[in-house]
């Protein structure tokens, strides 16, 4: 057996040239997903893994990016419906810090000033009003449960924001940055002890102030 470097001859199981100071490489056959596979004496002792093609590594990618897209539409997309959804649950909860969630800063100070009471007294006047919203029936004290159903919904343009924010300061006194608005077309369905009572379609504005949505207090029409 000789150098692979110099040509010196090497002494049975000597790792280095005594010359030189070359590495002795050894091979060794093994069987490795079918093929043979060298390994380097005194080196790792492991085969190399086969790369995967760059075109697996791509899709997966790709795959990624649009469902994010997908989730991220509809997560973030619908917030204008979040306040909706509150307040529905507020009432069929008679939670009334819930429904005023589904209102502005300013709107509640101007809930206050037009009821004149604050805190809870101020829950407990939406917990029965907002009923009365969008039925007229009394069902104070009943098991209330209701469904909604957004039929139509448009996006409004800046026109639309400046008249919305023009009603607001000239009708209630409120002022409001308004970011973005649509007009939703709401069909509210109650049902009483698991029956259906009565269906009411409304149509409503929801406002987008500091990020969040909210419902324009008012704009409700039957």
């Amino acid at each position: 057996m000789f150098c692979k470097n110099c040509g010196a001859p090497l002494k049975e199981g000597a790792k280095f040239c005594s010359k030189c100071g070359t590495p002795v490489s050894v091979n060794v056959s093994g069987a490795v997903g079918g093929k043979n596979v060298n390994y380097r004496e005194g080196g790792t002792s492991s085969p190399q893994t086969q790369k995967r093609p760059p075109y697996l590594a791509i899709g997966v990618i790709v795959l990624g990016v649009i469902v994010l897209a997908v989730v991220g539409k509809f997560v973030f997309g619908r917030g204008y419906v979040k306040p909706v959804k509150a307040f529905v649950k507020g009432i069929e909860q008679e939670d009334g810090e819930k429904i005023l969630s589904a209102y502005s800063k300013n709107t509640i100070k101007k809930m206050e000033d037009n009821f004149g009471v604050k805190g809870r007294k101020l829950e407990k006047q939406m917990e029965k009003n907002s009923l009365y919203m969008i039925t007229e029936e009394d069902l104070d004290g009943e098991d209330i449960q209701i469904k909604y159903k957004i039929e139509d919904n448009k996006k409004l343009d800046k026109e639309d924001i400046k008249d919305i924010k023009k009603d607001l300061k000239e009708f209630m006194d409120i002022r409001e940055d308004i970011s973005a608005a649509r007009e939703l077309d709401v069909v509210f369905t109650i049902y009483v002890d698991g029956d259906e009572e009565d269906e009411t379609d409304i149509t409503m504005e929801v406002i987008k102030v500091d990020g969040k949505w909210y419902i324009n207090w008012g704009s409700f029409e039957y």
